[in-house]
């Protein structure tokens, strides 16, 4: 019985030369850096024009701490989403019931810029604050 080689559809690309100490540099100054949005580790491999696994088997304490950067940046946008939410969730309250109208979920949901923030515990208790401090 013959065996069959097998080959991969695609060539491999030629390995490159990994330039450390340039690399680490520039982590460093992505991790002091202060640019907001801050980079995804996918974004700084593509701009240093190396692989992630690669990049992160030599700096893996680096790379957890600018992807832990990213993170607390993306907790601290939605955190501010919910209480912009709640800050609105209030307004409009406070304006239908002084329009007449009653102030109910569906309706505040109608004005909502975003209403599937009443989803959140946070903004869903700010509706029934208000709404307990209106007397409704």
């Amino acid at each position: 019985m013959p065996l069959l080689s097998w080959r991969s559809p695609t060539l491999r690309a030629s390995p490159k030369l990994f330039n450390s100490n340039q690399v680490q540099d520039a982590l460093l100054a992505i991790l002091g850096s202060d640019k907001e949005p801050p980079l995804t580790m996918k974004e700084v491999a593509t701009r240093l024009g190396y692989n992630r696994r690669t990049i992160f088997s030599h700096f893996p304490d680096l790379c957890s701490a600018i992807s832990a950067k990213y993170r607390s940046y993306g907790k601290a946008c939605h955190t501010e989403k919910i209480q912009q939410s709640c800050r609105e969730v209030k307004q409009i309250v406070l304006k239908l019931h002084n329009q007449g109208e009653y102030p109910s979920e569906a309706r505040v949901s109608e004005i909502m810029t975003h209403p599937g923030y009443l989803r959140y515990r946070q903004v869903r208790a700010a509706l029934n604050e208000t709404r307990r401090e209106i007397g409704v």
